[in-house]
């Protein structure tokens, strides 16, 4: 009588087959997860920059809504600084302006505060005075601001150039 042993295992075929189903399922959830982080990234830059210039439009047109006058820049003429006189001694004059791409604001005396932070930056900053004789001051303000991208990576990418008008009371 001859045994004939049963040997029990995988072949190499069968190994190589095996191999490579589990490659393919680790790279494509390894896509799929690199695509959800720079969407993620992405959705993270435009709320950033939608949110800085929102907060910063809806500050400046407050501040014109509630001066008392436009010092600069002079009726009919487009600058790249805001000055306003405001009812409150101690700020007056208030100056919006850039340092860097640095939006900022000074009031009265004290030194400039930043308006926006450091993940945007702001460009193409300017105020038009669209004052008319026998009309309150109105000023059309003007500004792009695109997401900091140190690294030249796409998910950073985002801009928009916001626009607003605001008129004296």
């Amino acid at each position: 009588m001859v045994s004939h042993l049963r040997q029990t295992g995988y072949t190499l075929i069968e190994l190589l087959l095996y191999v490579s189903i589990v490659g393919v399922l680790l790279i494509s959830v390894t896509g799929f997860y690199g695509l959800v982080a720079d969407t993620r990234v992405k959705g993270q830059s435009i709320n950033e920059v939608e949110q800085q210039g929102a907060l910063a439009m809806d500050l400046i047109a407050q501040t014109i809504r509630n001066a008392t006058g436009i010092t600069a820049p002079v009726a009919g003429a487009s600058g790249s600084s805001l000055t306003v006189t405001v009812p409150t001694g101690a700020l007056s004059p208030t100056i919006f302006n850039l340092s860097g791409t640095t939006l900022q604001i000074k009031e009265g005396a004290a030194t400039a505060v930043p308006l926006t932070n450091s993940k945007v930056q702001v460009t193409s900053l300017t105020f038009t005075n669209l004052t008319r004789s026998g009309t309150p001051g109105i000023v059309r303000i003007s500004m792009t601001i695109s997401r900091t991208n140190p690294n030249n990576n796409n998910a950073y990418e985002y801009q928009k150039t916001f626009t607003s008008s605001a008129a004296l009371r």
